[in-house]
């Protein structure tokens, strides 16, 4: 059955409800419900091209290649979308990615003004319980025991699985009908059309995200990676939970140094990790960060999400 996900301006406090009113910014969308209960796939009203195409506002934080605050600076409008089956479905549109920061990674430049059609993106990371029914099915490998603190094998089934190879994400959403998201479609996850270091808009820290305590620290927030969608203060203008911190996530793009406004690349050598995860330092857990990892990478910092198409 189809839901909405409502989520506080500025709170993070999740509600739940049958499915109804979808609100993203000044437009509503009215989802009817079918004959088994699920919601229609074409809404009453839609978005209008002014509303998903508007200016990229600049929020600050502590993000250590963040541009000068403005003067004046503007509240995140979180906004509410239809919730099925553990997916959201995120609007699409025009939206900056990157950084403009002089002072940012090369890998982040330059920002870049790109366009996405709607899609359905995981609100949580997969979890232990939903990997280890993959692997029961033989269709997903059993993760490599690559450290004591790879989640596989314990015994919380809503920890975000970890440990995993790209190739065994990606066999994992492919099992599930979905597929790895793009880079331009997380990066859209965790951001929208806002300037801003973390998913939430505000600062890091351990309460809305699972990573080391800073970046000149060695210490975790936690000895390991939280339950999904436990740090309910940390998602992001959407809804998306753990976009930061927890487990880096891979996406389905190959890895270049910078990407310019074409498409993805079609090859490489590695895979794009997005996010950082509770062994990263907060300036690897920001927006923009990227990452990239082999095929051999496995450890147990790693984990994802899935996404399909609208």
């Amino acid at each position: 059955m189809a839901v909405v996900l409502a989520v506080a301006v500025g709170t993070g406090v999740l509600a739940a409800t049958s499915a109804g009113a979808f609100i993203g910014g000044a437009s509503r969308q009215v989802l009817s419900a079918g004959p088994s209960g699920a919601a229609a796939q074409t809404p009453v009203e839609t978005f209008t091209r002014d509303e998903i195409e508007h200016e990229e506002p600049h929020i600050t934080s502590d993000n250590p290649y963040d541009e000068p605050a403005p003067a004046a600076r503007p509240s995140v409008d979180r906004v509410q979308l239809p919730l099925r089956d553990g997916m959201l479905r995120l609007p699409g549109g025009r939206f900056v990615m990157g950084s403009s920061s002089v002072h940012a990674p090369l890998n982040e430049r330059p920002a870049r003004t790109l366009a996405l059609p709607p899609f359905w993106i995981d609100r949580t990371e997969v979890t232990v319980g939903a990997y280890r029914a993959c692997v029961s099915a033989g269709a997903c490998a059993v993760p490599p025991k690559a450290s004591a603190t790879c989640t596989f094998e314990e015994g919380d089934t809503e920890l975000p699985i970890s440990c995993v190879h790209w190739r065994d994400a990606d066999a994992y959403c492919h099992f599930a009908h979905k597929r790895l998201p793009s880079e331009r479609e997380w990066e859209y996850a965790a951001r929208g059309s806002y300037a801003m270091a973390f998913p939430w808009g505000g600062v890091s820290g351990c309460a809305t995200a699972v990573t080391l305590l800073n970046d000149q620290s060695g210490r975790s927030c936690a000895p390991r990676p939280a339950r999904v969608g436990t740090h309910l203060a940390g998602a992001s203008v959407f809804g998306v939970q753990d976009l930061s911190g927890n487990v880096e996530e891979w996406t389905g793009d190959w890895y270049v140094e910078s990407l310019g406004p074409g498409p993805a690349p079609r090859s490489g050598a590695a895979h794009v990790l997005r996010g950082g995860g509770w062994l990263s330092p907060p300036s690897m857990s920001r927006t923009t960060s990227r990452d990239w990892g082999s095929s051999l990478e496995a450890g147990p910092n790693v984990g994802f999400r899935c996404a399909r198409d609208s």
